[in-house]
């Protein structure tokens, strides 16, 4: 296990993956409290291992778990497909 220095656009777009994860798990519980749907379990479970591989990943930033190094357009694709789901939550 080496250590590695990422670069502070790495740490920045990884700690927006976390932020944006756990605001999405944290929406998704609230809705899941309030209809306590199957459906809605489903899609709070996705983002329950969506807010846990961007925890990893910011921690593989520090403790040099390569198994869960991301790059940045990686991190980027993943911030789209949370936004994408947000913005289908908001839709609906």
């Amino acid at each position: 296990m080496t250590r590695v220095n990422p670069e502070p656009v790495d740490l920045f777009l990884r700690a927006c993956f976390v932020g944006f994860s756990l605001i999405l798990l944290a929406v998704s519980l609230g809705a899941l409290r309030r209809t306590k749907t199957a459906r809605m379990a489903m899609v709070s479970a996705a983002f329950g291992a969506f807010a846990l591989l961007s925890i990893l990943v910011l921690l593989s930033s520090f403790v040099g778990l390569a198994e869960f190094e991301m790059s940045a357009p990686v991190v980027m694709v993943q911030l789209l497909v949370l936004l994408l789901l947000y913005l289908a939550i908001l839709k609906r």
